[in-house]
């Protein structure tokens, strides 16, 4: 059975459809066969962090002062928090593309993450996938989904 599928994806949230063919007179629908919500997302950094300002000494040896204490910033953690989630994405979509009977896959996932997820795919499920689209068309009616792909690509 060859089976295509529409995936569209933002940083917290993944759709997937399989394009069901219509029976009789009936047209042609998605139907949602996965969904996956990241709550990381959406949640503020400060509220995913356990660590209170002033935990941690601003040098190291005999000199340190009572009281003498950074906030300990860490400067790269909302990078690596992106690049977790887009990684998280990027195993989903693989595990949907590794079934041997989806055949072709068209993806949409917001502009500023699309480079990135579809560099963490996998070599063999990357070749399933026949239109790219950076658009965040995670919200849009599934309905009105395949018109987006009709179009041809920019």
């Amino acid at each position: 059975m060859n089976t295509k599928l529409i995936i569209v994806a933002d940083l917290g949230l993944l759709r997937a459809y399989q394009q069901v063919q219509g029976l009789g007179d009936r047209e042609p629908h998605l139907k949602l066969i996965e969904e996956l919500k990241l709550e990381a997302a959406h949640e503020k950094l400060s509220d995913q962090m356990s660590d209170q300002a002033g935990r941690f000494p601003k040098a190291s040896g005999p000199s340190i002062v009572t009281g003498d204490l950074s906030a300990g910033e860490r400067h790269n953690l909302e990078t690596e928090q992106v690049r977790r989630l887009i990684s998280q994405l990027a195993e989903k979509i693989n595990a949907l593309l590794a079934d041997e009977s989806v055949t072709s896959c068209s993806l949409a996932a917001s502009a500023p993450i699309h480079k990135q997820l579809l560099e963490e795919l996998s070599e063999k499920e990357r070749a399933k996938i026949s239109q790219v689209l950076a658009s965040n068309l995670s919200k849009i009616d599934p309905s009105e989904l395949p018109r987006y792909f009709s179009k041809p690509a920019s």
